[in-house]
């Protein structure tokens, strides 16, 4: 039985030190943009927050769209990571403004500087603090708020891309219990021991080796017009009517929670890449889902930036891309704009 055992981890041994050896690895070893280096995947480490915390460094990425074929666009990608893992230069614990929202808010395909909640500061003149929150939702922010982590801000900014689900809060219950498993999580982020353990047990390595061996590349759809062009998802740009009114019946919650805590919402919609370019794939009209979700939050008294509306009047007059050619996020001149838009608003908002 014993030789069994020794055989058996002789066997094994180069297998696990290959696994092993990702621990001591960088976030990005086996990725091939920011995103999806810093993103927790395991169920049994433990964690309080999706993202590695304290992490800083520079990569080079390109999109999800086109990868490892002639089209795709190298980027260099600068990130920092705060004490709670979200991208920010700095944990905020008084934020004027909290912006909670997904890939986009994180910066997916962006560098550090070029974060929306960076860009809010930086063309306020810094009259705004700005903590981004992303990839999350209203839940953490409550579970955070509750737990004394972060005050209250005067403004609440949810970001959401038009094909992304809007959830329900699941309210926190503060309890002893659930102090006791935040204080335990925090624990393991000790010498980033969570982070190492991530990385050993999420197999990046595995997905490479697979990859490369099947020569994967990205199977976004190619534009019929610019061949430089990708798109995600060209086949389901009409959501259903049930699907939108789940949407805003979340987002109808939101702003209660915000009126609650005496936090001023906006709901800032982040178009599909095809909603925005739909005459480069191309189909005949533009999708509509946008334009009939501002009509029920303006009939409903809930505020929200017509960011469609704006990238539209923008195509009218200048020929500038908004998003990346070979992914589906928005590129760093479209966050500059909306977050020049976003100040804009905010200054109307206080006359």
């Amino acid at each position: 039985m014993k030789k069994f055992i020794l055989r058996t981890l002789l066997f094994l041994s180069p297998f696990l030190i290959i696994e092993i050896s990702q621990g001591f690895l960088p976030i990005y070893a086996f990725t091939h943009k920011f995103y999806e280096s810093p993103l927790y995947k395991s169920t049994v480490v433990p964690h309080n927050y999706p993202i590695y915390a304290n992490q800083k460094g520079k990569m080079t990425g390109v999109g999800d769209l086109c990868f490892n074929t002639k089209y795709e666009i190298p980027k260099d990608e600068s990130y920092i990571t705060d004490e709670l893992g979200f991208r920010n230069d700095r944990f905020i614990k008084n934020p004027d403004i909290i912006i909670i929202g997904d890939s986009y808010t994180m910066g997916a395909t962006l560098s550090q500087s070029q974060l929306l909640a960076n860009q809010i500061m930086k063309n306020s003149d810094y009259k705004y603090s700005v903590y981004g929150m992303a990839p999350t939702d209203f839940s953490t922010l409550d579970k955070m708020l509750k737990l004394n982590i972060i005050q209250k801000p005067k403004y609440i900014i949810y970001e959401r891309v038009e094909r992304g689900v809007i959830p329900k809060i699941e309210r926190f219950d503060n309890s002893f219990l659930t102090q006791l498993k935040y204080e335990y999580n925090n624990l393991w982020a000790l010498g980033d021991t969570n982070v190492f353990l991530d990385k050993i047990f999420r197999g990046y390595i595995n997905n490479f080796a697979k990859a490369k061996i099947t020569k994967s590349r990205g199977t976004g759809t190619q534009s019929k017009v610019d061949e430089k062009l990708f798109f995600y998802d060209t086949k389901h740009l009409e959501p259903s009517d049930e699907w939108m009114h789940i949407n805003i019946k979340s987002l109808e919650s939101y702003k209660k929670y915000c009126d609650s805590i005496g936090s001023k919402f906006l709901y800032l919609p982040m178009p599909n890449k095809e909603t925005v370019y739909f005459d480069k794939i191309p189909v005949n009209t533009q999708p509509d889902y946008l334009f009939k979700v501002g009509k029920i939050l303006n009939q409903n008294n809930i505020s929200y930036y017509p960011t469609i509306e704006f990238y539209n009047n923008f195509r009218k007059k200048d020929n500038r891309m908004l998003y990346q050619y070979d992914d589906s996020h928005w590129n760093a001149l479209a966050c500059e704009l909306i977050s020049k838009e976003i100040i804009k608003t905010l200054k109307n908002d206080n006359r």
